[in-house]
Formats: structure tokens, sequence, C-alpha cells
């Protein structure tokens, strides 16, 4: 093969990598968007994450090594970047907590409830949204995570652990063990509010 043909097929790899992720974006940016705010808890907070994760993948497009699908590999990226967060948040919360007592909690954001026929079942349903906001950030990263994409987006064991790079038995655990965290928070936060949950 010549060096021009080289130029030639490079220039090709890159132009259909250019392409698949234009499409993509076309057609899963809404899925990104709602991974990221899923696990951010902030509207705000998970647009900059998903705009970086789209960034980021795209200045990383050149190393892509189609071992995958696009969907997956940004999905990857997104949650990775996500975790990386929500741990440097955590630690940020710690260390604010040890320098002074007060500790500002953050509202947590609703998770696209759809409008209730009156406005009492709206006011419960968030209050249940919160109530689940405030026991998910409990969790550690990896926990919140797969529960996320399992419970909230739907995706399947396997999806999950091609996802974030571990394997199906990792999954499991990590979905086993935040289940476990959740019922016992929500039975506690149902005794704290008066509300008999779970």
């Amino acid at each position: 093969m010549t060096s021009t043909q080289a130029a030639k097929a490079s220039e090709t790899k890159s132009t259909q990598a250019a392409r698949a992720f234009e499409d993509f974006l076309a057609a899963e940016t809404g899925l990104v968007l709602r991974i990221a705010r899923r696990l951010m808890g902030d509207p705000e907070k998970a647009k900059d994450l998903a705009q970086d994760a789209l960034l980021k993948a795209h200045q990383n497009l050149e190393g892509f090594r189609w071992d995958c699908s696009l969907k997956t590999w940004v999905l990857r990226i997104t949650v990775n970047e996500g975790i990386k967060r929500l741990r440097r948040r955590r630690l940020k919360q710690r260390v604010t907590g040890w320098i002074s007592s007060d500790s500002g909690s953050q509202a947590p954001a609703g998770y696209g409830l759809s409008r209730a026929p009156s406005p009492e079942k709206v006011a419960g349903l968030r209050q249940q949204v919160r109530m689940l906001d405030g026991v998910l950030s409990k969790l550690p990263a990896r926990q919140r995570t797969v529960l996320v994409l399992r419970y909230l987006e739907g995706m399947s064991v396997a999806q999950i652990a091609e996802t974030i790079g571990v394997g199906p038995g990792t999954v499991k655990t990590h979905l086993v063990r935040g289940l476990r965290r959740v019922r016992a928070e929500w039975k506690e936060k149902g005794r704290e509010d008066g509300h008999e949950c779970l």
C-alpha cells in the first residue's frame, strides 16, 4: 500500500467515525443526558457532565477501536466521568463537614415526573423522588451507577457490565448490595418522616 492509499484509508476511517458520531449524537444525546441527570441528581451538573463526556468522546474518536458499539463507548465515558464527579463531590462534602459544622445540603432533582391529576399526588410523588434522591446520594458511586442504569434506564446486566467495564458478576454484586442499602435507608427515612416505606 502506498502512502497515498494509506492516507486515503485513514481519512476514510476518520470520516466514517465522524459520521457515526454525528448519527449517535442525533439519536442518543437524550440518553446520555438522562443518564447524566440521574447520576448527578442536578440538571445543571448533568448538562455539564453530558457535554464534557460527549466532548471527550469526540476528541478521542480517533482512538476508538470499534471493539464495542459507539453507544456503549460513549456511555462508558459518561458513567466514568460521572463517577469521578460524584467521588469528588462526596470528598468535598466530607472536607466541608470537617471544616464547618454547616455542610449545606442541596435540593435533589426530580426524575422527570409526569403531570398528576391532583396537586396532592404530585406533592407525594415529589417527596418520594426527594427521598429516593437522598437515599441514592448515600450510596457509593459504583452502586449508584449500577442501580441507575438497571432500574431507571432499563439496561440489562450484560449491557451495564459492558458500559462500565466490569464483569456481570460484579454488576450483580453491586445491584444486590445497592438494593439492600436502598431498602434499609428507605425504611429508615420512612420512619423518620412518619411514613411506611417498602
